[in-house]
């Protein structure tokens, strides 16, 4: 478990990392980059990016648990790390707000608004979560299952076509 959060948090400090290395598209305007921004926080991605800090807090909590005599360094290590988390974080939400911005027009991304500020949309948001949370154990298994399904059968047409896996 902690091995896996490391390597998300791992995963997301090096996403961070390299936000910088993209490159803005130059056509981009303000107005449709704070549009794609605003899809971004209503859709629940600006919260994905800002949840790598509390993950990494989260893992590194996990990390002390079992030596006590290392949590107060550890808690002053972490908070101290919570300004350049920041920093990171609001790059790869720009980075991401370019992305979103180059792939859909600013008209589009406005309807996009438009409809999770509706009640609809709304009740959508209210109620993802919920279901998320419904489908991810249903995921987990049929990930499983699937993944073995496939493999099972990948072995089978290899050994047809005289492969010994």
């Amino acid at each position: 478990m902690v091995r896996h959060s490391l390597a998300s948090a791992f995963l997301g400090l090096v996403l961070l990392c390299a936000a910088p290395a993209f490159a803005q598209a130059p056509s981009l305007t303000p107005s449709h980059l704070q549009a794609a921004r605003e899809v971004m926080d209503l859709t629940g991605v600006t919260q994905n990016i800002t949840n790598i800090y509390k993950e990494f807090e989260d893992s590194a909590q996990q990390l002390v648990a079992t030596r006590p005599e290392m949590k107060k360094d550890a808690d002053a290590v972490a908070a101290e790390l919570k300004p350049e988390a920041e920093k990171r974080i609001d790059e790869m939400a720009k980075t991401s707000a370019a992305v979103f911005a180059s792939k859909m027009t600013e008209d589009d991304l406005k309807a996009v608004v438009a409809f999770f500020k509706s009640p609809v949309g709304q009740r959508y948001t209210s109620l993802r979560g919920e279901a998320m949370k419904d489908i991810f154990p249903l995921l987990q298994a049929w990930s499983v299952q699937t993944s073995n399904y496939l493999f099972d059968r990948f072995s089978q047409e290899m050994r047809k076509r005289g492969h010994t896996l």
